[in-house]
């Protein structure tokens, strides 16, 4: 017997802890290059090596990164698959910084399974617009559970092919700062 809840139950306690009342995200989408004037400098090794791997392809593919890439951010990042049909996306490999502060406990669990009111209000057309047009993403706001509302995040989100011509992939960098901070 599994010492973690059901997935139904999860998604549940989950939703109940959404804050209903959560200031909204700034989210915004750029090219490399805008995205290199816009974020936090510690995030541009990121993005260069993102850009890098791209060649002549708008979008990277998976295949052409690999997990030490991605070295002193493992901590702080979510690869998820990106569906086809809705924008929802999948957690596939979840750094425990990232669990810690978003509640994400568990490969497998949706963005909608954990912030319901938050995808459907704004991120449902942000990861479609990420996935239909291969664009960086950048979202910055409070922590959507009750009691999280001090922390300000700040994620990347690359886009990634996975063998194919469209985006199927994000990675999900998280940047933190309690309130003031920033």
């Amino acid at each position: 017997m599994s010492a973690l809840p059901d997935k139904q139950i999860t998604t549940a306690l989950l939703a109940a802890v959404e804050n209903p009342e959560a200031e909204p995200f700034v989210l915004s989408r750029f090219t490399a290059e805008q995205a290199l004037a816009a974020v936090p400098q510690e995030l541009h090794g990121l993005i260069r090596m993102w850009r890098e791997r791209r060649g002549e392809a708008a979008v990277p593919d998976w295949a052409d990164v690999d997990f030490p890439d991605f070295r002193g951010w493992h901590a702080r990042i979510v690869i998820s698959d990106l569906p086809a049909d809705e924008p929802d996306p999948h957690y596939r490999v979840i750094g425990e910084d990232f669990r810690i502060t978003t509640y994400t406990t568990e490969p497998g669990q949706k963005f909608s399974d954990r912030t319901p009111l938050l995808y459907e209000r704004q991120f449902r057309e942000h990861f479609r617009e990420l996935r239909d047009r291969g664009l960086i993403g950048w979202s910055v706001g409070p922590a959507a559970f009750i009691g999280r509302e001090h922390i300000r995040l700040e994620i990347l989100e690359l886009p990634f092919r996975n063998g194919g011509e469209r985006v199927a992939r994000l990675v999900h960098v998280l940047t933190h700062a309690f309130a003031g901070e920033r």
